[in-house]
């Protein structure tokens, strides 16, 4: 069925394919003439969320458990009502037979895997806007780093790996500084 996803419903995360929800929506909608989804909310505390998805498609009804919680999801601790909630839908969705032999993006823990991924921490921004003042670089001279070194214009685009580079490269900096004054 992974066929059957179009190419911007699937994620590539470390080398494997994911179909997003989204994708497994489209094929039910277009399998269906009166699809039905329906989302409670078994528990939520403000830190974890369980959300119970029940599809209803011309095959039957279907049941998806999905759950979400500021620790383990912080880069959507905001909204883990509504990540609980996608992630039930497609596993429901799932069970319907959409993608069955797929786990879904959005089961994925975190939906990143990695570094290369995962959004810079707060304390590397901080980090390296401390560490440009101490060299006496302007913020425009350290956008332009991140620019040329990352083609991103906003640090919070900034992935951890990139943060951490930008930082070795201010280091490198630092330390010519140093061989330049002695």
């Amino acid at each position: 069925m992974l066929n059957n996803f179009k190419n911007e419903e699937l994620v590539k995360v470390q080398g494997k394919l994911y179909p997003l929800v989204g994708g497994r929506l489209r094929l039910a909608h277009e399998d269906n003439a009166n699809l039905s989804i329906e989302t409670n909310v078994i528990s939520y505390d403000g830190e974890v969320a369980i959300i119970q998805a029940t599809v209803k498609t011309e095959k039957g009804q279907f049941n998806g458990l999905g759950n979400a919680s500021v620790k383990r999801d912080r880069i959507l601790s905001n909204a883990i009502l509504e990540l609980a909630e996608t992630r039930a839908i497609a596993r429901a969705l799932r069970f319907a037979g959409y993608g069955i032999e797929y786990t879904g993006f959005e089961e994925v823990e975190n939906n990143r895997l990695n570094d290369n991924e995962e959004s810079a921490t707060k304390t590397q921004l901080l980090n390296m806007f401390s560490f440009a003042r101490r060299i006496n670089l302007s913020n425009e001279e350290l956008k332009d780093i991140i620019i040329k070194t990352t083609g991103k214009r906003y640090t919070k685009d900034l992935t951890k790996k990139e943060a951490k580079l930008i930082l070795d490269i201010l280091a490198e900096k630092k330390e010519k500084n140093d061989d330049f004054i002695m």
